[in-house]
């Protein structure tokens, strides 16, 4: 919910950060529209102000929490029918128990999931990258230096047709990648078809993927080449294309 005083009425501007414990999620809508929620993943209500002078508090209720075993889920959305979290980093490969628990801290259902260890990532030594538009300041090469904080960014909207590509040096034998939005995390290929070539001209489809995600796995059948090509498949407008981190594993 949100308070406002009576000294005023207008719309306000959503949160650029929270506080407090809250999540802050921005992401577009089907119909292009931006949209900004906070979530609160404790069983207690939490406020902070949204105005610069204190006038505006924006009271969030608890929504609910997820575990897989005993370490805490981030909450990417909730709602009445479905629920979707990332997998908390460091867990060990195997099946383990997701629990849900309602705002009251109730038990809310719980399910069995496999985690998947990927072992350890290619080396990226040499490797370089280009793509079809990059804005001025988020150059292909930041999905390559190990730093999520920095990214590429196409400066552009989504369009079909829009592609990221990296050169591995030499031949190299993969059958997965990872796309990682890092912060941006409205900004991820909604679809896309993966590429493989030898030498750069040729070019054979590895994959094809339409359930886009801001920490992205694509698996195919094992590939030997020495380049790797992401073709956007969408028309996002409002959004670019961002890419904190591309890792390619074996």
């Amino acid at each position: 919910m949100v308070y406002g005083s009576a000294r005023g009425t207008g719309s306000i501007a959503p949160p650029a950060a929270v506080s407090n414990g809250l999540q802050l999620k921005n992401w577009t809508s089907k119909e292009g529209e931006q949209v900004t929620v906070v979530f609160n993943g404790t069983t207690d209500s939490k406020s902070f102000k949204i105005s610069t002078d204190g006038s505006y508090t924006y009271r969030h209720a608890a929504l609910g929490t997820v575990y897989f075993g005993s370490s805490y889920a981030e909450i990417d959305t909730w709602s009445d029918t479905s629920i979707s979290a990332y997998v908390p980093k460091g867990l060990p490969s195997g099946k383990v128990t997701v629990s849900v628990k309602g705002p009251s801290g109730a038990d809310a259902g719980r399910s069995s999931f496999d985690v998947i260890d990927l072992g350890p990532a290619l080396p990226r030594t040499g490797w370089t990258a280009k793509a079809s538009d990059a804005s001025q300041g988020d150059a292909p090469g930041n999905m390559l230096d190990g730093n999520s904080d920095t990214r590429y960014s196409s400066g552009t909207g989504q369009y079909d047709g829009l592609w990221i590509q990296v050169d591995m040096g030499q031949t190299q034998t993969f059958n997965k990648i990872v796309l990682d939005v890092g912060g941006s995390v409205s900004d991820y290929a909604r679809s896309a078809d993966v590429y493989v070539s030898a030498d750069g001209a040729d070019w054979s489809k590895g994959s094809s993927v339409a359930d886009g995600q801001r920490v992205h796995l694509i698996s195919f059948p094992t590939q030997t080449a020495r380049y790797i090509k992401v073709v956007n498949t969408g028309n996002l407008a409002r959004s670019w294309w961002s890419v904190a981190e591309f890792n390619v594993y074996h």
